[in-house]
């Protein structure tokens, strides 16, 4: 199902098809910063090219939630900026809710079950006790005063998104062009602030712990409402007919932004959990080099068009949730499977050839049986 932009008085909504395939890339960009890491981060080189290095793509593959994060952002204020902007009806709330709740539970409770009954039937994983059984029903991780770790590491990310979710109807009436800067400037100010906080008050506590705190919704609200503003203006420049005349130059330069912004976290990465400025500040600025990557798309500029507007990066995006969910737990089952004498390129390449086709396997189950009857569910106006 390709992603779809509100417009006053249409039922049929348009698509945007190379953002289905952005979601779709960021899906397989943590699937493979993952293989990479639990196969002992191998540096990867191009024969031949000894300074074109794959791993340093590959150690960032974690940005791939960034990209997740801005995406649903831009994706989700759409029909909010119609209202405010075009005197659309403003969506229903309720509405709202229960398309993201359906958006994530059937999939996110399946994986759940399934993990279970796995442990239980086989003594494969951990059961949970009813107090973590309770935390993973409401996605109550890592929170309070007794934590409790997911079953599955990747899901630490779904309460940070979903309580984002429940943020954005209050948020958007912010969106107004005399209010956004500063909901902008507040988002930054709050981040940084909380960002700032969280790290002096556990500097003392394993680096495991400091991503832990530092990583929740307010140290990262800069970029889902960076995300928000960007959706905002694509509604806001087609309302007034405007469009870039070369719209693959605002791709070329956000991709050139995103490497540049990566490379210098590369640089400091052994000081950045110190306190290098740059973890206060790297999300939002990886978030302000996506918004010209996203409206290009968005335009279905010619190069986003061709890397994700493609059959096979659209459907990727169609499954991609699943793919988030499940490479996991496969690389787990899949990894002490290889041989220990071979080296990490080795591990690395042979683990890929296994998760990957495996997750998309598993994914399209998921979203055929599971995602696809929940998401029918759905009232009018999809989002």
């Amino acid at each position: 199902m390709s992603e779809r932009v509100a417009q006053p008085g249409n039922e049929r909504l348009p698509e945007l098809p190379a953002l289905t395939g952005l979601r779709g890339f960021a899906a397989l960009w943590v699937l493979l910063y993952h293989v990479w890491a639990m196969s002992g981060g191998p540096a990867l080189r191009v024969p031949g090219i000894e300074f074109l290095r794959g791993s340093a793509l590959l150690s960032t593959g974690w940005a791939g939630v960034d990209l997740f994060f801005c995406l649903s952002a831009f994706l989700l204020i759409l029909p909010y900026a119609q209202w405010r902007y075009a005197s659309a009806a403003r969506p229903d709330t309720g509405r709202y809710l229960l398309r993201r709740v359906l958006r994530i539970y059937p999939a996110y409770l399946f994986q759940l079950a399934v993990l279970l009954l796995v442990a239980a039937l086989f003594g494969y994983g951990r059961m949970l006790n009813a107090h973590e059984l309770i935390a993973h029903v409401f996605l109550w991780f890592y929170t309070g005063w007794t934590w409790v770790a997911p079953l599955v590491g990747v899901w630490f990310t779904l309460p940070i998104e979903f309580t984002f979710y429940l943020l954005l109807p209050f948020l958007a009436p912010l969106i107004d062009r005399r209010r956004w800067p500063w909901l902008l400037l507040a988002a930054i100010a709050v981040s940084i602030t909380y960002r700032i906080l969280m790290h002096v008050a556990f500097a003392d506590e394993p680096v495991s712990t400091q991503v832990i705190v530092v990583e929740r919704l307010p140290g990262r609200i800069d970029q889902f409402v960076i995300g928000m503003l960007a959706g905002a203006a694509f509604v806001s420049a087609g309302l007034r007919g405007w469009r870039p005349q070369r719209p693959g130059l605002w791709f070329a330069a956000g991709v050139a932004g995103m490497i540049g912004v990566a490379a210098s976290l590369i640089a400091v990465a052994d000081r950045y959990w110190a306190g290098h400025p740059l973890l206060y500040v790297w999300h939002g600025l990886f978030s302000a080099c996506l918004v010209p990557v996203l409206l290009a798309s968005a335009w279905n500029a010619t190069p986003a068009r061709w890397l994700f507007a493609n059959r096979a990066m659209r459907h990727l995006g169609d499954i991609s949730f699943g793919v988030y969910l499940w490479h996991m737990p496969i690389v787990l089952v899949v990894l002490p499977l290889l041989p220990e004498a071979w080296s990490q390129a080795m591990r690395f390449w042979a683990l890929l050839g296994a998760v990957l086709p495996a997750s998309v396997l598993v994914a399209q189950l998921s979203h055929r049986l599971v995602e696809r009857p929940f998401l029918r569910w759905k009232p009018a106006h999809r989002q």
